[in-house]
């Protein structure tokens, strides 16, 4: 199915990035899918560097509405002088690229396209986040940007999403399962648990056990 409309998540990746002034994201001869995170470890799917306005890679020019969703293992080959309309969402950042991104800032108004995607409310968007409501909708007001606490746990839950997604079937089975409280968890759901690092390093082990060793 095809449409030109881009998805919640497509948005949010491209509010994530657009305040990177003058990094760039090189995408190589190959974009891997979230499935090779392993490869792009090694210089895949997004190395920031610093760069020129004019770079056809601008971080904020990119995030287009396609999505690539190739089988684990395989790879979709593009040209550069295509490589914005055949972004494919982040599997994994650097520590060095997430530093960049979130020194730069993410805005707040990424609230709202993560809500959507994830399919829960605004506030309970922000309370993942580790923010009040009234903190989020003050900053969403003024087009602020997330405190620095808040924008590393956004990048946190989308890398968890990017596992999730990867896991499950569809994207609906995937951000149902962040949802919905897991016995392994004491009964909180996996966003829950996500709010801390090592309670999202947590949720990680079950989403491998899940993929690997069958455990739901």
């Amino acid at each position: 199915m095809s449409s030109t409309a881009a998805s919640p998540l497509h948005n949010l990746w491209s509010i994530v990035l657009s305040r990177v002034a003058g990094a760039h994201i090189e995408l190589g001869d190959y974009i891997p899918n979230s499935g090779e995170r392993s490869s792009s470890r090694e210089g895949g799917i997004a190395s920031v560097k610093r760069g020129t306005e004019s770079e056809l890679n601008d971080v904020s020019r990119v995030g287009g509405p396609r999505k690539s969703r190739s089988k684990p293992g395989r790879h979709a080959p593009v040209s550069r002088s295509s490589a914005v309309e055949h972004f494919a969402i982040p599997g994994h950042l650097s520590a060095k690229q997430a530093y960049v991104i979130v020194k730069s800032g993410i805005p707040s108004r990424s609230l709202e396209p993560l809500s959507d995607h994830l399919g829960i409310g605004k506030g309970a968007a922000a309370g993942v986040l580790g923010m009040d409501r009234a903190t989020a909708n003050r900053k969403v007001a003024k087009d602020d940007v997330l405190p620095p606490y808040a924008a590393e746990s956004m990048l946190r839950l989308l890398e968890l999403d990017a596992m999730a997604r990867d896991t499950f079937e569809t994207d609906e089975e995937a951000a149902a399962w962040l949802r919905k409280p897991h016995p392994m968890l004491d009964g909180e759901t996996p966003l829950d648990c996500a709010k801390s690092g090592f309670g999202a390093e947590h949720v990680k082990d079950i989403l491998n056990a899940v993929k690997y060793g069958g455990v739901v």
